[in-house]
C-alpha cells in the first residue's frame, strides 16, 4: 500500500496546480481582485510548501487543509451554479454561471478526500504510538 502522505502530497500538489491554472485561464477569480495572477502565484507557492510538508509525513497539515479545501469545493460548486460566496465579507452574490468551476470543484473534492485519508491515518498512527509510549 503506498504511503498515504506521499500520495496526498502528490495529489494536492498536482491537482492543486491544475486548479490554479484553470482558475487563472477561465477567469474564475472574483471581480474586484486587482492582480489575480499574483494572488494565484502566491497560492501556488503555498501549495508547494504544504505538499512538501505533507510528503514528509506531517499529517497535521493534511488535517488543517481538509477544512479550507472543503470550503473551496463548496465555493467552486456554487460558482458553477452562478452563486458566488465570500466568507470574509459574509456575502452571497448572483453571478454568471461558470460551468468550468464544476471541474475545479471535482478536483478539489478529490484533493480533500486524499488529505482526509492522510490526516486520519496519520492521526491513528500517532495515537497508537502515544498509547504504546505511555504503557
Amino acid at each position: 500500500m503506498p504511503d498515504p502522505h506521499k500520495t496526498a502530497a502528490l495529489i494536492y500538489g498536482g491537482l492543486g496546480a491544475v486548479v490554479i491554472v484553470i482558475t487563472l485561464l477561465a477567469g474564475l477569480v472574483p471581480q474586484g481582485r486587482t492582480n489575480a495572477a499574483v494572488e494565484l502565484g502566491i497560492g501556488m507557492v503555498f501549495v508547494i510548501i504544504c505538499a512538501v510538508l505533507i510528503y514528509r509525513g506531517l499529517w497535521v497539515v493534511s488535517a488543517l487543509l481538509v477544512f479550507s479545501n472543503t470550503w473551496r469545493v463548496i465555493t467552486y460548486f456554487n460558482d458553477g451554479r452562478g452563486v458566488h460566496m465570500e466568507l470574509l465579507s459574509m456575502s452571497i452574490t448572483q453571478t454568471q454561471p461558470q460551468p468550468v468551476a464544476f471541474l475545479n470543484a471535482f478536483f478539489m473534492a478529490i484533493i480533500t478526500g486524499f488529505l482526509a485519508r492522510s490526516a486520519l491515518l496519520g492521526y491513528q498512527k500517532w495515537r497508537i504510538q502515544r498509547q504504546e509510549h505511555t504503557t
